[in-house]
């Protein structure tokens, strides 16, 4: 084994290994516990593209491997959960919980990072599932109400998108003959398999009408578990639709792609205004971030000559919101600790909107290029809804900043360790993208006039609406009544969900108690009746008997399946 193919399974084995320590170690936590991402971003950083080691005994057989989508994927998440994780140890020094924190935190990395080198569908689902269910424990770590509402939410489509994927490996699979990433490329896959796909990571990438568990996850969430849910997890989706889905020319998913990319970057912008919470805030601003992305996705899934420049325009812009994120969400916990911090949450907040010289602007130059040469009438609509969605991001890191600048001073000293952890993420945010040998085209694309010119406006006209809304409610404080924007509760058409659901119960109640009625007048008037209660009264003693005797219960299901089993393989002779 080489010291590359070391690597490669050292970027998993390292946090799975230590979280499965912690989760039997609750009692103290492990000093400096994000430094297990260490070996993930060494792996992004020196290990060659083509790297592969296959491993026959473990997994059914599981292959690893680092091709050119994941390197991107790897350095960010990793770099990430790095810095995400040295925060955290600080962050949550005096939580008595902080050991159960680290448990969840380490095998969620390891889940993320599995995923983003497994190179057979198998390993990738199984490293999927680990994050997805991990992160719960992140979810709800407080205990609170809101936790615990935001973790049942959670965990319900998350068993949703398990399935879904699930379907759609086995799919591919019948179809393809193989479990192999790398040979599904060009073979195409059915459209069943392919809304499955599209489905089932869309949850995790909070695509509109999929996003529920976002804007109630953040806000509940330790400000580093945000971090890394909102930076690097999201983007796990959309690593499962570079790996799954297959670009054709021409595919009708493609255009499908792009108008959800649309409807979830305005959709985010606008449920996001509205908020009071500043971490609800960014969770609707990644969605509709995560909506530029798919725009992205949508561009190579149309496939043709714009393939290759579309893959590295999805990995420049999931790097750049990552970081970006990442660095808004760990300013949320120093909150009015100085004056200085809304200042210094500019950096990133403009690099969201797509200020020239920011991260963003080298980003979007690189989107708004591959949406210029689409056909049919594309490159015009995409021009200018991404223009109006960014008016919406500008509008959405103005409200962020106002409810920053009011959040009280906190009530203890910020430790040393969070100060220089986040100052790395900002330093990270500010340069990382114009030292990046594959961004380099993007950056002169968005240092030309034109590309400049474009960026330029839509921030000017957001800012221009902020500050009028600012200027009116100041103004006519006291004298005008109380400018308030319309309150949308977290969760957004959960709202909805909930009231048809309760709406269904109640009729189902109704219906059932009209049976029950109806059954009660039906035995009464028969002349059996009394035979027929002394029967439903032998039934409910029984059924009570089994209730109380699990064992029993339970031994005559065992002697029944294995019976069953039996049959089967005696017929099968």
């Amino acid at each position: 084994m080489s010291i590359s193919q070391l690597l490669l399974i050292l970027t998993w084995l390292t946090p799975l290994a230590l979280g499965l320590w912690q989760l039997t170690r609750l009692s103290a936590t492990l000093p400096l516990a994000g430094l297990a991402a260490l070996p993930a971003l060494l792996t992004a950083l020196f290990v060659p593209l083509g790297t592969q080691l296959e491993i026959p005994a473990l997994l059914f057989g599981s292959i690893f491997a680092l091709d050119r989508a994941g390197q991107v994927f790897l350095f960010f998440t990793a770099l990430l959960w790095l810095l995400a994780g040295l925060f955290a140890q600080a962050y949550l020094q005096k939580d008595a919980r902080q050991p159960h924190f680290f448990a969840f935190f380490l095998l969620a990395m390891a889940g993320n990072f599995g995923l983003i080198v497994a190179a057979d569908m198998f390993n990738f689902y199984l490293w999927f599932a680990l994050m997805s269910f991990a992160s719960y424990g992140l979810i709800v770590h407080s205990g609170q109400a809101e936790a615990q509402r935001a973790g049942r939410l959670y965990m319900v489509l998350v068993i949703v998108g398990e399935v879904a994927l699930f379907s759609a490996l086995v799919l591919i699979n019948a179809a393809t003959e193989t479990s192999r990433l790398a040979e599904l490329s060009g073979r195409g896959i059915d459209d069943l398999s392919a809304a499955l796909i599209a489905g089932s990571f869309g949850i995790k990438a909070g695509a509109v009408l999929l996003h529920l568990w976002l804007p109630l996850a953040h806000p509940a969430a330790p400000i580093p578990a945000s971090a890394v849910l909102s930076g690097a997890m999201i983007k796990a989706g959309v690593l499962g639709w570079l790996r799954f889905l297959q670009p054709a020319e021409g595919a009708a998913w493609g255009e499908l792609f792009l108008i959800a990319g649309l409807v979830t970057a305005f959709y985010g912008a606008v449920m996001g205004i509205s908020q009071t919470n500043a971490k609800t805030v960014l969770a609707y601003s990644s969605i509709s971030q995560m909506g530029f992305i798919m725009v992205g996705v949508g561009v190579w899934l149309i496939g043709g000559e714009l393939r290759e420049a579309a893959l590295v325009a999805v990995g420049l812009y999931a790097l750049h919101h990552a970081l970006a994120k990442g660095a808004l969400f760990l300013g949320v916990a120093f909150g009015g600790a100085s004056r200085l911090v809304p200042i210094v949450l500019l950096l990133p907040a403009l690099a969201l909107a797509g200020l020239p010289l920011t991260s963003g602007a080298v980003a979007k130059a690189a989107l708004k290029s591959l949406t210029d040469q689409l056909s049919g009438g594309w490159a015009e609509v995409l021009s200018l809804g991404l223009s109006l969605a960014a008016i919406g991001t500008t509008l959405l890191m103005a409200r962020f900043l106002w409810l920053i600048a009011r959040t009280p001073e906190p009530h203890k000293a910020m430790p040393r360790l969070m100060w220089l952890t986040w100052a790395a993420l900002l330093i990270c945010v500010a340069g990382i993208l114009f030292v990046l040998p594959e961004a380099s085209g993007a950056v002169s694309e968005s240092l030309k006039e034109s590309k400049v010119a474009t960026a330029v406006t839509p921030i000017l006209i957001g800012a221009a609406l902020s500050g009028a809304v600012g200027l009116v409610a100041s103004v006519g404080k006291g004298r005008l009544p109380a400018l308030k924007l319309p309150l949308v509760a977290p969760g957004d058409v959960l709202i909805v969900f909930a009231a048809l659901y309760a709406a269904l119960e109640r009729l189902l109640r109704a219906v059932l108690k009209g049976l029950n009625v109806l059954q009660e007048r039906l035995v009464a008037s028969l002349s059996w009746g009394r035979a027929l209660n002394a029967l439903s009264a032998l039934s409910a003693q029984l059924e009570a008997r089994l209730r109380t005797d699990w064992l029993v219960s339970g031994g005559a299901l065992l002697l029944l399946s294995l019976g069953v089993l039996l049959i089967v393989w005696l017929s099968s002779l």
